[in-house]
């Protein structure tokens, strides 16, 4: 492992590839780097050996390949999971840990529904400081840090899809022992699962980031509305010029029911992979009153 390199890690399962291989060859598609640069990461959880190969079919093009690593799953005994949210989500806590020893300084999570709309290299050379990562806030408001009744000083709350890393900062930490034993600790507190876990420990170690690197459903579809002026600026400005789309809501560019213009995005890289064509691929995922009861729940 070249420490020089863009380190980008993401956490998957077997259905999720496609999607996957999209946010990849969607960050090699907007940059002006070599691809040479780039290191892909992939923490599995039980991928086919089918999809792993269409993955690196996909980008053979670019001269570059994933790397799969593993996990040991019994760290997540205890994690509380629901259909939006499997155990794979709460692989990236110890994700830091994969890397110890291996001469990576830093690295970027990205959650598998993301697309890369722009140049990634300038969020690679973010001054993290003495920062642990940096993140952008979360655009649900959903005041998790009063509710989980938490002693903090700030309450503002990131949304953990993506996260830039500082590897050894991490390390020294040992923060990935620190949130899986909050997470043993206060598993009635963990309504946003993994996010919540990462949140009550890093609540105040963290860089506040533009939300136009991670721009999620809430800001693309104007579900809510920032609390200040300057954060609404932002918004605006995310919508205007959005760096990486986080469709984050419950129902994805690979259902039948997205209807939202951001689709473009996704289609786009989607259809530079190895996989089989898009409108092939759509699945219908709600039926019209669960359509109602989740964009309810996503706007409320």
């Amino acid at each position: 492992m070249n420490k020089e390199k863009i380190t980008i890690v993401s956490c998957c399962n077997d259905a999720f590839v496609p999607h996957l291989t999209t946010l990849f060859i969607s960050i090699l598609e907007n940059t002006c780097e070599p691809f040479s640069n780039f290191a892909f990461y992939v923490v599995e959880d039980n991928i086919s050996y089918k999809n792993k190969e269409l993955l690196q079919q996909s980008l053979a093009p670019y001269h570059v390949q994933a790397i799969f690593l593993n996990v040991n799953e019994e760290y997540f005994s205890n994690a509380v999971e629901s259909d939006r949210i499997p155990k794979t989500a709460y692989f990236r806590i110890v994700i830091p840990e994969l890397f110890r020893d291996k001469g990576v300084e830093r690295l970027l999570y990205l959650d598998c529904d993301m697309v890369a709309a722009a140049d990634i290299t300038n969020l690679w050379s973010v001054d993290l400081s003495d920062y642990l990562l940096a993140a952008v806030e979360d655009a649900g408001f959903h005041h998790r840090l009063e509710k989980m009744e938490l002693p903090v000083v700030s309450t503002c709350y990131f949304n953990s899809g993506l996260m830039l890393i500082n590897v050894d900062a991490w390390l020294k930490n040992d923060i990935s022992q620190k949130v899986l034993n909050f997470i043993d600790k206060y598993p009635e507190k963990l309504r946003f699962h993994d996010q919540d876990a990462l949140n009550a420990v890093l609540h105040d170690r963290w860089l506040r980031l533009h939300p136009s690197w991670n721009a999620q459903s809430y800001i693309m579809e104007r579900s809510k509305q920032h609390p200040t002026a300057q954060g609404e600026q932002e918004y605006r400005e995310t919508r205007k010029q959005p760096k990486i789309i986080h469709y984050s809501g419950h129902i994805k560019p690979w259902h039948e029911e997205f209807d939202s213009p951001t689709v473009k995005y996704y289609e786009r890289y989607y259809n530079l992979t190895a996989f089989p064509p898009h409108k092939q691929f759509l699945i219908k995922k709600y039926n019209h009153a669960q359509i109602i009861r989740s964009k309810s729940s996503l706007e409320g």
